[in-house]
């Protein structure tokens, strides 16, 4: 049944769209499905090959009204949000549905931990977030938030929920695994969709119903500015770096580009019908938007910043978004301890199932400290600024010297917390391991299945 546009009303959850990069096996060359398009219309998920022309290569059943989607960081399982169903569908690489969860009522956003072992659910219809523990396919537990939550995004450390709650205008901060609500943020008018800075530090929630976005301070734990946008904003995407945020605003058929660094408008975008969800691939050459009136999802350039490509038509799609850890090639980020004032020494992760020589790229640098990198290893030298002490975090990517599929990775964030000592004593000051979060998605990685792949041209 096609989308009834006279009730249709933009949520938070029109803005997940998925992008799963290629998983292959050593001398293959050939680029694997990789977009994911919810249809409300008619229950299913259309998977497209973005290497071969966006030709659609399956359709895979859900359940009823499928609103939101999300991929491990391994690129399996594959969740979708059902809301009429109250159930989570997992679907594997190879577009197999392998079981349903129940959840809440009206679940509309779902994210996975830094690792992959959980995943959250918000249920608007219940007023919770579930969290699933990936393994077992079940939920561990349960918590309250604020009136009809309906965007959530997590810290990259995996420490923090940041949930809108369109019914009460709010913004519920969680810890994770879930523990407890540790507060709530007044922001705009009909919160929905979230994202987070690739430093983990500012989160932008879309405003719907007051045309606007709310950037919130993660220290401070309050709205810092408000930035006016379009008519009923509805989606979020980040440029790699976080330089730009790009909102979809389904009112007035534009798209506001926000520079972040002065949280000020920089351009806006006609591109006509109701422009709902909004994704950015890994590289951050395309931006993907969902047209739900149009049953269509735009190809955007965000080089020229025009549309390039219109695909579908698709049966009420309902999200599309960028997954941030493309399959062959993913960088892995972790959370470390440092001594103030004392250099520290680590390994950045990155995995290539097809064994490539790669590079390691600093992509957003510390704002408390300084970070070198040496690019062949991924050893990287970060020192505090003097006098800090607290929570920094600079961000990564990795690229492949040799190209093939999947060249560039997704960006990675490593948190440090830097503690005081006193100058008087020494010691040494090597930055710790990995946190757990960051060895089982090592220990994922290698272990993750072989997908279908075809013989090198």
């Amino acid at each position: 049944m096609p989308l009834e546009l006279s009730r249709w009303r933009p949520r938070a959850s029109l803005v997940a769209f998925i992008i799963v990069a290629t998983v292959t096996a050593l001398g293959t060359a050939e680029a694997l499905p990789d977009l994911y398009v919810t249809q409300n219309g008619n229950q299913t998920v259309a998977v497209l090959d973005t290497g071969n022309n966006f030709n659609e290569v399956a359709t895979v059943n859900t359940q009823q009204s499928p609103t939101a989607i999300a991929v491990a960081p391994i690129g399996s399982p594959i969740y979708i949000a059902n809301s009429a169903s109250g159930t989570v569908t997992v679907m594997n690489v190879n577009n197999v549905v392998t079981g349903t969860i129940p959840v809440g009522a009206d679940p509309n956003s779902i994210v996975f931990s830094p690792a992959g072992s959980a995943a959250y659910v918000a249920s608007a219809g219940a007023n919770d977030v579930s969290e699933i523990n990936v393994a077992a396919g079940t939920v561990l537990q349960t918590i309250a938030v604020g009136n009809q939550p309906d965007g959530m995004a997590m810290t990259p450390d995996g420490s923090l929920l940041f949930v809108s709650n369109r019914g009460d205008d709010t913004v519920s901060v969680v810890s994770a695994p879930l523990a407890a609500s540790l507060l709530t943020i007044p922001v705009g008018k009909e919160p929905g969709a979230v994202v987070i800075s690739p430093r983990g530090f500012t989160v932008y929630v879309a405003n719907t119903g007051s045309n606007s976005v709310s950037v919130i301070n993660r220290h401070e734990r309050k709205v810092i500015t408000t930035i006016p946008v379009g008519t009923d904003p509805t989606g979020l995407a980040l440029s790699p770096n976080g330089s730009i945020l790009y909102v979809s605003n389904t009112g007035s058929g534009t798209l506001t580009l926000i520079d972040t660094a002065t949280d000020s408008v920089e351009a806006t975008l006609d591109v006509g019908g109701d422009p709902a969800g909004l994704a950015i691939s890994p590289s951050g050459a395309h931006l993907y938007a969902v047209e739900p009136g149009q049953n269509s999802v735009l190809v955007i350039s965000t080089a020229t910043r025009s549309i390039t490509r219109t695909l579908g038509p698709f049966a009420g799609p309902g999200s599309v978004g960028a997954f941030v850890g493309p399959g062959d090639l993913i960088a892995i980020g972790g959370v470390y301890n440092s001594i103030e004032n004392t250099p520290s020494q680590n390994t950045l992760g990155c995995s290539d199932v097809l064994g490539r020589e790669r590079d390691f790229h600093l992509l957003v640098p510390p704002i408390h400290g300084s970070v070198t990198i040496v690019p062949s290893s991924g050893l990287f030298t970060y020192v505090p600024d003097g006098g800090f002490s607290g929570e920094d975090a600079f961000s990564f990517i990795c690229e492949t010297v040799a190209g093939g599929p999947s060249p560039v990775s997704a960006p990675a964030t490593v948190s440090v917390f830097v503690s005081y000592q006193n100058p008087n004593v020494s010691s040494s000051s090597a930055l710790g391991p990995l946190t757990l979060a960051g060895l089982a998605l090592c220990l994922a990685v290698l272990g993750i299945r072989k997908r279908k792949i075809a013989p090198a041209p």
